[in-house]
């Protein structure tokens, strides 16, 4: 019996000490039992009698992983204190020059009594896998930049034909007031370009404060009530007036409504209605902008907010691609659903603020 138990450790030995994984075991007071290879090789522990000793007194023998193994009792407090699994990143560095990243979960064991039992805990090296995610934002940035660089390009290039023609008229005697009009309407074209792409590119200090919605709302409605009218567009507002408050850059969430409600205007040439509602969900705080336009296809919903796509005539998608990225930064969400012929519904989910969550 004794023999079948040794040969059963032996093989358990061997099984943890073939995992590519670090795989360590403490007892209920942190005392280190068990520890398969991959575990001791990269604390340097394969020569020190690690068993019995808390990470602390693990740091002493193994000055260079100091702050690592420092690091690993206080995440394991962490995990005792939660009473389950917890899952986390943790950096261990190798040199000055090179670090190691760890996918580490720990899970805390207990009896029946709720006393602590150990605590497994198991790292799996992700350092190339970090590095292959980095080498594909990068990747994605160049993409976007090319998209957007070809789209400015796309944007400018039109007005500015228009404007070298005109110019050639002038310059062969075909000189009328209306040439300056479309040069100057040509113009503001381009600078408006200019000025969405700068936007998208420009890091921006975001001042963030407590707001009510509902006026803000409000405040919005009143601003494009004119044109609402002149194309015959009638707004609903229906705003829980006790919904709670967003911390929020208020003049940015002006500029993504703005930004919505003229699209809704412009999607119904021949009038309509909007609908705007703010409800309280919980945590978040719901916004819906719903239109009677002509809506838009499933396959079109996909690409909008891509830089330079969109469904208007002369449209260039950097405003929506902007309400997207203010979104963003508010920690919140924005989704459009359509249909052909029904309308088209937008809507955004910001967190409320922390203290009246």
């Amino acid at each position: 019996m004794e023999a079948a138990l040794i040969e059963n450790a032996k093989q358990l030995r061997t099984l943890i000490n073939a995992m590519p994984d670090s795989v360590c075991f403490k007892e209920g007071e942190g005392h280190w039992i068990e520890a398969n290879d991959c575990c001791l090789r990269i604390f340097e522990l394969e020569h020190v009698p690690y068993q019995g000793k808390h990470d602390e007194e693990l740091a002493r023998l193994s000055p260079h992983y100091r702050s690592a193994l420092l690091q690993c009792a206080e995440s394991d407090k962490r995990a005792w204190e939660e009473g389950k699994p917890v899952r986390l990143e943790e950096i261990i560095f190798v040199s000055r020059e090179e670090s190691r990243i760890f996918d580490v979960r720990k899970v805390p064991l207990f009896d029946p009594d709720g006393r602590r039992i150990g605590l497994l805990v198991i790292s799996h090296d992700i350092t190339e896998l970090k590095k292959t995610e980095e080498l594909l934002r990068k990747s994605e940035k160049l993409s976007v930049v090319g998209q957007l660089a070809a789209g400015v390009a796309h944007e400018i290039r039109n007005p500015l034909t228009s404007i070298r023609g005109f110019i050639q008229f002038i310059q062969e005697g075909n000189y009328k007031r209306e040439y300056f009009q479309t040069i100057l309407s040509e113009l503001d074209r381009i600078q408006s370009v200019v000025n969405e792409f700068l936007v998208l590119a420009k890091p921006q200090v975001i001042n963030f404060t407590p707001r009510n919605l509902s006026p803000l709302l409000h405040q919005v409605v009143e601003l494009l009530q004119t044109e609402a009218i002149l194309n015959n567009v009638q707004i609903t507002v229906e705003l829980d007036e006790t919904a709670t408050m967003v911390n929020c850059e208020e003049n940015q969430l002006k500029q993504v409504f703005i930004n919505i409600l003229k699209n809704a205007i412009e999607a119904m040439p021949n009038g309509g209605r909007i609908t705007i509602q703010l409800q309280q969900l919980g945590d978040s705080l719901s916004v819906r902008i719903q239109d009677q336009g002509e809506g838009i296809g499933e396959e079109r919903i996909q690409k909008l907010g891509e830089p330079f796509y969109t469904t208007k005539e002369k449209g260039t998608g950097l405003g929506l691609m902007i309400s997207y990225k203010i979104i963003q930064a508010h920690q919140g969400n924005m989704k459009i659903s359509s249909q052909r012929n029904k309308g088209t519904t937008v809507e955004i989910t910001l967190p409320v603020c922390a203290s009246f969550a």
